[in-house]
């Protein structure tokens, strides 16, 4: 009898199961050929986005699981392409995805040394443009995989970070988990609380236990953006905001609109006085500012950023054409012209750290051209997405405004950190250009 139960319970979870993966091979997958291999991928791809930020090596397994998925399906892909607008549509993105690894190449040609290792970051994004073309042949609502998945993520990666020990003497006080940094942390956790944020419906709730899900996802990215303490995370949350209000204007009736400002508001001079290290983090950058410019202090965390810049501009302008690859600048530091523009912490810094800016970091590795790749790796995609925001079609016009809060937020949070210089962040970051991507591009013949 009791067996008999036992095999009725597997029975209707299986069934349940097959059902949930049915409804989200219908809401996520359009082209639907192989049940096994939309499986894989789908699952895959939900592997990826939980593991990006708590298991090490997580989301570098799924890319390559995808990747190879993507040269299984090449060949229909590729007939789709040719016969569809599709190609001509994604040449932008196409473009910006590919520039970083010829920068990189471009560079090492002119100086004429060769090092593998240069090439792991933008390799990814590289090879992002298989895993686009499959995602725009199987047609796959991109956004909505992540509007399922991104809550799920942030509550494990907030997991990730509770467990890992802090109070490390690099980070102290800061959230961090095993392989990630806290500014890594915070910067890429405002991403993931944005696109709960764009899911989340204020004024007509489809379903009240997701909008539940989709709140607890918020708060708990807000909780992982506030303990990695990184200010231009807090920056860029602001941005995010603005842009959601921008995004649902029309819907927001007056009342709403100033509820919303005034709980914002009171958020954040609540957390200004009853959180120690808000109040301190955010005053202190006035306070480093100043003490920089009037030279009393140049080794706090804002100095040590604006010495790093004055260093790096002297070091582009000594080599301008092909940079000096990942470290070969590190001869130049001690150079009678640098002996009055930062402290020995700056050189120290830079040297092991790097220019802690996206932009300037490519310039000093691959040169003008590692500056222009960096340039077109963000404006082009934000045009992309920003040509599509008002789309007729919702799912098109949800993904256009989770890629612009990507690309926005990314562009503010390089101003001082490297966000692409890591593989998982490149391979994260590429993988989300190309879905997103995907989702806006015409699959079929016109």
């Amino acid at each position: 009898m009791i067996s008999l139960k036992l095999c009725s319970l597997q029975l209707c979870a299986t069934t349940a199961l097959s059902d949930l993966m049915q409804n989200l091979f219908i809401t996520t997958i359009k082209n639907r050929e192989n049940n096994w291999l939309d499986t894989c991928l789908l699952l895959t791809l939900s592997a990826s986005i939980i593991s990006f930020m708590s298991i090490k090596g997580g989301i570098n397994t799924c890319y390559f699981i995808t990747l190879a998925l993507s040269l299984f399906y090449i060949k229909q892909t590729s007939s789709c392409l040719y016969r569809s607008q599709s190609l001509e549509s994604l040449t932008p993105i196409i473009i910006a995805l590919s520039l970083p690894i010829f920068a990189v190449f471009i560079g090492q040609m002119g100086r004429q040394e060769w090092l593998l290792r240069a090439y792991d970051a933008p390799s990814r994004m590289f090879l992002s443009i298989p895993i686009l073309f499959l995602f725009t042949y199987k047609q796959i609502n991109f956004s909505s995989i992540l509007g399922l998945i991104t809550p799920l993520a942030l509550f494990v990666t907030l997991a990730a970070a509770l467990i890992h020990p802090h109070g490390s003497s690099l980070w102290p006080n800061r959230y961090t988990t095993s392989f990630v940094d806290p500014n890594s942390l915070g910067t890429y956790s405002v991403v993931l609380t944005g696109f709960c944020l764009t899911h989340l419906d204020l004024v007509n709730k489809k379903s009240r236990l997701y909008s539940l899900y989709l709140s607890g996802g918020f708060i708990a990215g807000l909780w992982l953006i506030m303990g990695s303490s990184t200010r231009i995370s807090w920056l860029s949350l602001l941005f995010i905001f603005i842009m959601w209000y921008f995004f649902n204007r029309k819907k927001l009736s007056l009342k709403l609109s100033l509820c919303l400002l005034s709980g914002l508001t009171l958020a954040f001079i609540g957390a200004f006085f009853t959180f120690p290290p808000f109040n301190q983090r955010i005053l202190s950058i006035f306070h480093e500012i100043i003490s920089w410019l009037d030279h009393s202090n140049l080794d706090t965390s804002a100095g040590l950023r604006l010495s790093i810049w004055k260093i790096s501009w002297q070091l582009f302008i000594h080599n301008p054409v092909f940079g000096y690859g990942d470290a070969g600048y590190d001869l130049f530091l001690n150079k009678p012209w640098f002996s009055n523009t930062a402290s020995e912490a700056a050189k120290d810094m830079i040297a092991c750290c790097g220019a802690h800016n996206e932009l300037i970091a490519n310039l000093l590795q691959s040169g003008i051209a590692g500056g222009i790749s960096t340039v077109v790796l963000f404006i082009f995609p934000m045009l992309f997405f920003k040509s599509k925001l008002n789309h007729s079609d919702q799912d098109i016009s949800k993904a256009a405004q989770m890629g612009v809060l990507f690309m926005g937020t990314l562009l503010i949070c390089s101003s001082t950190l490297e966000v692409f210089h890591l593989k998982y962040l490149s391979t994260f970051s590429g993988w989300i250009i190309a879905g997103l991507s995907a989702q806006m591009t015409p699959p079929h013949p016109p």
